[in-house]
């Protein structure tokens, strides 16, 4: 039977499947008033991103909505741009703090009247940005939205602001009322990003911390610095150089409060090593390593600082969760000197320590994470205990990733309980609970394109890319196996295979216990056993190229696909190639990649089989065809207009039913296989998506956007 007319719409189903979106806690920056009674919490992507806190009750006080900002000075933060207007952003602000009278309270360059409850100083921020060159950017071709690449920090009085313009390599030193210059710093040298700026607690010193590009322009051979200036004079004390890393823009800096000693993450490539050096001169005292002690195979390193208000303390956090607190003081042989007196365990789940801040009594020290399900923590100091938690910014996953470019990036464990997706900004795969959309932990993971949960739920695999050169002028790529224990977050083994022989690209099945390799020279294909490595079949079919590797879930056949519309069916157990299937498929009306192609291109077109290996699905541009495979048959096709990359497919796992999207940004369709109809229509979104997956029992449908958002779906009765 082929079904070839457009799918009638159903009635809305929100009746039947409820959406449960995922949430995180965020923190990026605290600070105690003077009187040490509340702690004001920032999260820039937040739209409540300022929270003032009770410190005795732990009860929120009030929330500072995120203003919006014009060219003609009525506000602040732009969170949506209509057409013909500009809007102008200053980036997120990294130093928090509270006026000495306790009235004010100052970020990214704003201060904000606690009493008047509004921004007081917006004259002088709009007349010194208007001075300075926009960067443009283009988000549809009847609308342009304009931001200022700089960062803005106000000193402790309130009177004096310094700006960084990345763009010009200027620095500017002027009055917050007026807008009017007093200093204007020009780099010599060519910047690449100005990330950072303070001043110091008495006010007479700002620093930046700056990443210099290289003669080529590029970050490759360039470095990073923290500069430090008098604010009187505008002369530079001091220029202290970070040693080179991988991932730029990891340096932190900190003031000790009488503004003499700056700690910095300065004493490694590693971001590891502690340095403490003089403001006035950058003559180093001492150096130590920071980190905690969970050591996770030297991928922590030291993500904030804070120094106690008498400076006796220097308190670390690094980005696996720990929280280091360092005696000072000074010894015989050195001006100064550094024990470490006590560790705190800020999260089981490793997420990095963000900002750290002590109470004006030096009895508090209050920590916020980047993701938890307790954002804010308040600690003893005397005895390194917890006695408050707070929850911090509630956000949705809209905003915990920058994107999903690839549907493998989501997964739903079968027992529905866990929601794994991949954050591919941070190098990292975040867990949910699919039932109260809490989040559990974060799992280190560089470079891994792909993830899959294990049959019992009990582990995640990942699979690796890493590139190892090419072959017949195809490049060629070893993905490794990285296993970790859901549970706990534990990596429990990591198999590269590239050591068995020269293979290229391979694939993991549903579950992540089977692996096929592709040997780039002969493109036969070797099936192993991820457990053990032991080769279950090896396919070789003669075929000029393998472009795509499906596996059935039921773990007896394999399909390949060699050109747009050549399949070829293989039995595992055998190595057996049982059928062929020829589609109908041509090259304008689907998406196919060739190896050599662009690595960041979407990927191919979705194949699937059917939970019971009988069916195997084929999206294309314009439908969806569905094959008998033991016949090699069509028997249903769905028609669809697609106009671009992006479509999705997942049966559920009774195979009755098939999810999938029409176009980029319509509803998700669930048609029933049996009728030929369509069963649901749920979900209208602005954005594409590029993800879905059921869990084992069916009960919960997870999907994914290009703009980052999951969804998790939890369906309330029986579809019929």
């Amino acid at each position: 039977m082929t079904l070839n007319a457009e799918p009638p719409h159903s009635v809305n189903c929100n009746q039947i499947w409820e959406c449960l979106p995922t949430t995180s806690r965020f923190v990026d920056q605290l600070a105690f008033s003077p009187d040490g009674k509340i702690i004001a919490s920032y999260f820039g992507e937040s739209v409540q991103f300022i929270k003032l806190w009770d410190v005795v009750s732990g009860k929120q006080l009030c929330a500072i909505n995120s203003p919006t900002f014009a060219f003609n000075g009525e506000g602040f933060y732009p969170t949506f741009a209509s057409k013909g207007e500009e809007l102008y952003y200053i980036f997120d602000c990294k130093s928090l703090f509270f006026s000495s009278d306790g009235k004010f309270l100052t970020y990214g360059g704003i201060i904000y009247g606690l009493a008047l409850g509004k921004v007081v100083n917006v004259r002088g921020i709009t007349s010194h940005l208007k001075e300075y060159p926009w960067q443009t950017v283009a988000v549809s071709p009847d609308l342009q939205v304009t931001y200022p690449w700089q960062t803005v920090a106000v000193s402790p009085d309130l009177q004096v602001a310094v700006s960084a313009h990345t763009f010009t390599s200027i620095l500017k030193l002027w009055e917050t009322s007026t807008g009017v210059d007093r200093h204007t710093f020009c780099l010599n040298e060519q910047v690449r990003d100005i990330y950072v700026n303070q001043f110091s607690p008495d006010g007479k010193i700002f620093a930046s911390l700056i990443w210099f590009a290289g003669y080529d322009g590029f970050d490759t051979i360039g470095e990073e610095k923290i500069k430090l200036w008098q604010v009187e004079t505008g002369k530079e004390l001091c220029s202290i150089s970070l040693p080179g890393v991988i991932n730029r823009c990891t340096g932190i800096f900190a003031f000790s409060s009488d503004s003499r000693i700056l700690a910095s993450n300065c004493g490694d490539s590693l971001r590891r090593v502690i340095v403490l050096a003089e403001t006035a001169t950058g003559v180093e005292l001492c150096r130590f390593q920071g980190f905690g002690e969970k050591n996770s195979g030297g991928l922590d390193r030291v993500t904030s600082l804070a120094f106690s208000p008498d400076n006796q303390l220097l308190a670390i956090g690094d980005s696996t969760g720990v929280i280091t607190l360092w005696r000072l003081s000074k010894g015989w042989l050195r001006p100064l000197k550094a024990r470490k007196i006590r560790t705190l365990i800020s999260c089981e789940s490793c997420e990095p320590v963000k900002t750290l801040a002590f109470s004006p009594d030096g009895q508090t020290l209050a920590s916020g994470l980047g993701d938890s399900n307790s954002g804010i923590t308040l600690w003893n100091v005397k005895n390194g205990k917890k006695h408050k938690t707070l929850s911090g910014h509630f956000l949705e996953a809209n905003k915990v990733s920058n994107s999903f470019t690839d549907r493998d990036q989501l997964a739903v464990s079968p027992d529905g309980k866990v929601v794994a997706c991949i954050d591919t900004a941070h190098s990292m795969i975040k867990l949910w609970d699919a039932q109260n959309a809490a989040f559990l932990r974060r799992l280190e993971s560089c470079y891994v394109g792909k993830i899959v949960f294990s049959q019992n739920s009990k582990f995640l695999i990942g699979v690796q890319n890493s590139l190892v050169g090419y072959v017949h002028e195809d490049l060629i790529t070893s993905q490794n196996i990285i296993m970790w224990e859901v549970a706990t977050g534990r990596k429990v083994e990591s198999i590269d295979y590239l050591s068995q022989g020269h293979w290229g690209p391979r694939t993991v099945n549903q579950y992540g216990d089977l692996l096929a390799i592709i040997d780039p020279i002969s493109l036969s294909i070797k099936v192993l056993e991820v457990r053990n490595g032991q080769t279950l079949c090896t396919l070789r079919g003669g075929y000029q190229r393998v472009l795509q590797i499906i596996f059935s879930p039921d773990k007896r056949l394999l399909a390949t696909r060699h050109s747009i519309s050549e399949f070829a069916i293989w039995e595992i157990t055998t190595g057996r190639l049982i059928r062929t299937i020829h589609t109908d498929n041509i090259e304008d009306n689907t998406y196919l990649p060739y190896i050599e192609d662009d690595t960041d291109l979407p990927c191919p077109d979705p194949v699937l089989f059917s939970p019971d290996g009988e069916l195997l699905a084929i999206a294309a541009t314009r439908n969806i065809t569905l094959w008998q495979v033991s016949s090699g048959e069509k028997i249903h096709t769905i028609d669809r207009v697609h106009q671009a990359w992006g479509r999705c497919m997942a049966f559920s796992p009774n195979g009755q039913t098939l999810a999938f999207t029409i176009t980029d940004e319509a509803p998700l369709r669930l048609w029933n296989l049996e009728t030929g109809n369509e069963t649901c229509l749920i979900d209208q979104s602005d954005y594409t998506v590029s993800s879905l997956d059921f869990s084992l029992n069916g009960q919960v449908l997870v999907s994914s956007y290009s703009n980052g958002t999951i969804k998790v779906w939890q369906q309330n009765k029986v579809l019929v």
